[in-house]
């Protein structure tokens, strides 16, 4: 419900060595002041749950290895029209039902498509669990969908994409750089593109979808807050232990190679754009385990806070940009920097792009200072320790690890291998990564 074309959400970060497939029960403890226990259903349902009684609510959460890397060609939407599809309905359940059930118990609720997931996620008060298992297990097994539904669910997602086109004058140029950043089908088409492969979707393209990879082997159920263990298996056994398994998902496809050999550069011209910009890609594949953890602290040196290199330069010192944005972005086996900025004018874009480059080649020639490196890793662990304190934030990142067969046994050894990146490995690995064969631009002009 929540994503749309055009925008970009940096993955959840906990990349390790891959578990085994998880078979029976197994409690881990992270070393931290919470528990993490993960077992599997014998359909196929992986489970992961953590006790957190701060606040008497709990965060429940589905997902789903049913994103855009499952579209074929001229099925550009399906996964975001299967999100939404998902609240029109099920077996015992009316539309849009599931949406007041939730906030008339002063819940709350979204969900997001992403590259490989799609993930639903709700907050609710916790004696109300059961609630919500029982809605999330009942549009597992009995969605509800006619071709009347699905197409007013496409007419309404159309129109809320032309809106945020209307309103969001620079939207278009995203999906134009991914096609640059990521010229491979699976990894890189948009969320819904141009739209005219969801006008044609029919009702059997939205069943086989929803057969395929709906189903518990291909999803993983995490819930965070003030639960007993104990009885939150006892209700899950209840609601979720009768579903069938559904078929076996095929894995997705690889990461795909690039070829290039020389950065790509290129130039997008709209009139009715207010002013120039331009968004600047770095692609990295494939990665190496332990370049994982420089590249997001290096990340935070040049992105994260008002005082990072790239957001101080740009944004105050130079003042070449009046918007300047960015991140790290992971899908699957590959990972991205990217940068979007906008100018007021053609001379300020060139200035701004010629900064940030200078910038980059400082980190390949110079050593971070100890205090600029402390600092990038005192707002990446703020930020990790954020994530895993939160009762929903823990929940998308336990689902997330449990989905990708990530071990949650010892979160605090995934947080010291990012504390123990030095400026040495930093100089090291941008040399090697940052080079031109990796480099994609596009421009935007308006005249």
């Amino acid at each position: 419900m929540r994503k749309t074309a055009g925008t970009f959400v940096t993955a959840v970060f906990i990349l390790a060595a891959a578990l085994p497939p998880l078979r029976g029960q197994a409690t881990f403890s992270s070393g931290w002041d919470f528990n993490v226990h993960r077992y599997q259903l014998a359909n196929g349902l992986r489970v992961v749950l953590s006790e957190d009684d701060t606040l008497p609510l709990v965060s429940v959460v589905v997902a789903y290895g049913a994103g855009t890397i499952r579209e074929q060609r001229g099925q550009i939407g399906l996964a975001f029209l299967l999100e939404n599809l998902m609240f029109q309905g099920s077996g015992n359940v009316s539309p849009l039902q599931h949406l007041s059930f939730i906030q008339k118990i002063g819940g709350k609720l979204n969900a997001t498509t992403t590259l490989d997931k799609t993930v639903y996620y709700q907050t609710l008060p916790s004696n109300q669990l059961a609630l919500a298992l029982w809605l999330e297990s009942d549009r597992m097994k009995s969605l509800a969908f006619t071709p009347l539904s699905i197409e007013k669910t496409k007419e309404d997602l159309l129109e809320a994409h032309r809106r945020r086109l209307a309103t969001e004058p620079y939207l278009e140029s995203y999906s134009v750089f991914e096609t640059y950043l990521y010229p491979d089908f699976p990894y890189g088409h948009p969320l819904i593109g141009t739209g005219e492969d969801l006008k044609n979707l029919t009702p059997a393209d939205v069943e086989s979808f929803y057969r395929s990879y709906y189903v518990p082997g291909n999803a993983v159920l995490s819930i965070v807050g003030d639960i007993h263990v104990g009885r939150a298996k006892e209700l899950i056994a209840r609601y979720f232990e009768s579903i069938a398994p559904g078929p076996a998902a095929v894995p997705p496809p690889p990461p795909p190679s690039f070829a290039q050999t020389r950065e790509i550069v290129q130039t997008i011209k709209e009139t009715l754009l207010p002013t120039p910009g331009f968004h600047l890609g770095f692609r990295f594949t494939p990665v190496q385990t332990g370049d994982r953890h420089a590249l997001r602290i290096l990340e935070y040196l040049l992105l994260r806070g008002r005082t990072s290199r790239l957001s101080s330069r740009i944004l105050r010192k130079d003042l070449t940009a009046y918007y300047f944005t960015g991140g790290l972005e992971e899908r699957l086996g590959l990972t991205a920097l990217r940068i979007f900025a906008l100018n007021n004018n053609d001379v300020m874009a060139d200035r701004s792009l010629r900064a940030i480059l200078s910038e980059i080649d400082r980190l390949k020639t110079g050593m971070v200072s100890d205090d600029e490196l402390d600092k990038a890793k005192r707002l990446f662990k703020m930020d990790y320790l954020r994530r895993l304190g939160n009762g929903l934030d823990r929940a998308l990142t336990l689902a997330e690890a449990a989905f990708d067969n990530v071990p949650t046994d010892d979160l605090s050894a995934e947080l010291e291998k990012h504390m123990r990146v030095t400026a040495q490995g930093l100089n090291s690995l941008v040399s090697r990564v940052f080079i031109p064969k990796n480099q994609v631009l596009l421009n935007i002009r308006n005249r």
